[in-house]
């Protein structure tokens, strides 16, 4: 039985066709993020309370993108203009729709920051404890389930000739890697693999690692011109990376 939370969302939803492949992808996202946020605030031991809280910002962290997507028939903030959190935080704080699905305006600020800044490059340095606790968990959940759809939705070639020289370098030094670096195919490869290290709880790696995600996202790339023996340097690399963070619980 749907909560008050889904009921809203899915009313929202009624005013965009769920035909639409890219809707249909986005809302099945969204329900996946909030039961991820449910199991991640389980695991780290959060209250009832704050449990409802995590489960709203999962649902909610990607409202703006279906306005995005009828409006541009895209979902990519770079070649629409448009900062889908950003958006998101418009539409419920701005406008003031947040009331139509949670009603605690106590954490009204920890939802609206923590939507704004889960696909930001850099965290906002302004977040105080709890926003940006907050803030890490839905980084976290949102890029699980992203390799998901990754994995469910498209498919990638990866040659290591093609990788450039600078996002090769941020992936060597376990940093996420900047889109305005990608060049070439081989490094938006590269670039998503990396969101492993932009994942804040250990917690997070367990329910990663449980969900088999990452190993999904892996198998749809295929290496070529000579480059399996470094993909899978890289697959190593990472695996040894998550399981490292999985062993200091």
């Amino acid at each position: 039985m749907k909560t008050k939370l889904e009921k809203a969302f899915d009313n929202y939803i009624n005013n965009y066709d769920l035909n639409d492949k890219k809707i249909k992808i986005k809302y099945k996202h969204s329900y996946k993020v909030e039961n991820l946020m449910k199991e991640l605030a389980i695991k780290l031991g959060l209250s009832k309370k704050e449990i409802e809280v995590s489960k709203t910002i999962g649902l909610l962290h990607d409202i703006g993108r279906f306005e995005q997507i009828k409006k541009t028939g895209l979902w990519s903030d770079v070649k629409t203009g448009i900062d889908h959190a950003d958006e998101s935080c418009v539409f419920l704080f701005d406008n003031n729709h947040i009331k139509d699905f949670y009603e605690n305006e106590g954490y009204y600020e920890i939802i609206n920051k923590s939507i704004k800044n889960h696909n930001k490059y850099i965290i906002d340095s302004n977040l105080n404890g709890k926003e940006l606790f907050f803030a890490k968990m839905i980084r976290d959940m949102d890029k699980v389930d992203i390799y998901r759809v990754i994995s469910e939705e498209y498919s990638y070639e990866f040659d290591k000739n093609e990788l450039s020289k600078k996002v090769l370098e941020s992936f060597n030094s376990e940093k996420t890697i900047n889109s305005k670096l990608i060049k070439t195919k081989s490094d938006s490869v590269l670039s998503f693999l990396a969101f492993i290290y932009d994942i804040n709880y250990n917690e997070s790696f367990i329910i990663l690692r449980d969900s088999k995600n990452f190993e999904k996202i892996c198998s749809v790339v295929k290496p070529k011109n000579g480059s399996e023996q470094e993909f899978n340097k890289i697959i190593n690399k990472l695996n040894n990376y998550i399981d490292k963070k999985i062993e200091t619980i």
